[in-house]
Formats: structure tokens, sequence, C-alpha cells
């Protein structure tokens, strides 16, 4: 078993990677406002995402697995949260209103989620559950750029990172990891990672949902 698998497997892959909130972000005919929505709840999202990441390294059995980790968080705070928040001044939206904002019920689903497969599961599980996320935006960075980029697309900054030569290379590093973790994976393990991996992308479905519908 390995990422691929999972990704094959997932009913509802193709409704996440190519959800309508995506397809608008790269033509650019993204509503602001949802574009606004996200950037809040994603930023609320991932400082839970960090943590996870941090689990990752307290559950790692060898150093290399420590430093993909380590490359996880770094990627968070030094990277994506600083992105968020620089998008967030750009399109008007102050800091304190962005910390100080609440959770919606699916930012707090989602987060919660992942934090509870970290801390009961194994390394494994803890990778299954977060794989969507991990994987699912550079596929997705990626293949936008592959069909070419729309003239003043207010959001290109955003795809430019997830497209990025830096962030593919997080991507591919990951996913190196994440096939190791489940090269021996048993039938019964193999199904656990399926169901926390399809689990966390109809997440993601619901994450760009709530966008569009500001909810």
């Amino acid at each position: 078993m390995n990422y691929q698998t999972l990704r094959h497997h997932c009913p509802i892959w193709d409704d996440y990677i190519q959800h309508d909130f995506v397809k608008q972000l790269a033509a650019g005919t993204l509503a602001p406002d949802s574009f606004r929505h996200y950037l809040v709840q994603d930023y609320l999202y991932l400082i839970h995402y960090t943590r996870v990441m941090a689990l990752s390294v307290y559950k790692s059995d060898t150093l290399a697995q420590m430093r993909v980790g380590q490359a996880g968080i770094n990627a968070m705070l030094d990277m994506e949260i600083g992105m968020y928040l620089g998008f967030c001044h750009q399109w008007g939206i102050a800091l304190e209103t962005v910390e100080n904002a609440p959770e919606s019920t699916i930012t707090i689903a989602y987060s919660r989620y992942i934090l509870d497969a970290a801390m009961s599961g194994s390394l494994a599980e803890l990778y299954a559950a977060i794989a969507p996320c991990l994987m699912g935006y550079g596929e997705i960075g990626k293949r936008i750029k592959a069909e070419g980029m729309i003239t003043d697309n207010p959001y290109q900054p955003w795809i430019d990172v997830f497209a990025s030569d830096a962030f593919q290379a997080i991507t591919a590093q990951n996913e190196a990891q994440i096939n190791e973790l489940l090269a021996q994976a048993s039938p019964a393990q193999a199904d656990k990672f399926q169901q926390l991996f399809n689990t966390a992308a109809r997440m993601e479905v619901n994450f760009w949902q709530q966008a569009l519908e500001l909810s």
C-alpha cells in the first residue's frame, strides 16, 4: 500500500481537488467574500495542523522521520501561515480579527478530527489522516499551473505558493514518508488507513463548500 493507493480508492477525491471553489479560484471568478472566509478559517485550521505535525515528530521512530515532521512544521510556520496572514492583510482583514475569529463548525470538526487521529493513532495513521490536505494542495497547485495561468487573477499569489518548486519538493518528501509508513500494512491496517483518508477528504470538500456558502 502507498499514497497512490489511498488516492485511487478515495471515492470523492475528484470532488475535492476539482471543487467549484478551486475552479473559481483558478479562473479568478471566486467571490472575494468567499476567499476572505476561507483565509480566516484556514488560518485557524492550520494552527491545529501545525500541532499535528509536532505530534508527528514525537511519534517518529527515526531521525529521518523526525526531519520530515520538522520540515512540515517549518513549512507551516515560515511559509503557509505567514502567507495566509499576508493575504488577510491584503484583503483588508486585520490580524486581531483573524486571531479572534470564531471557528466554524466545519473547521472545528476537521481540525479536531486530525488531532484525534494524531493523538490516538500510530504515525502511519496520523499521516493517513492529514494526507488529503498534505498532498492535495500540491496536486491542485501543480494542475492549475499545468492548465495555464489566468492574466490578472487576484488569487494568483495563492496558486503560486502551492505550484512552487519549494512546495512541490515538500509534497514529494511527504509522499515518500507516507509510502514508507504504509508499505507493510496488513489488510486490517490498510482498511483503517483508507477510512482515515476518505473521511479527511470528505472534510476537505466541506471546507471548500463552507467558503462558497459563507457558513
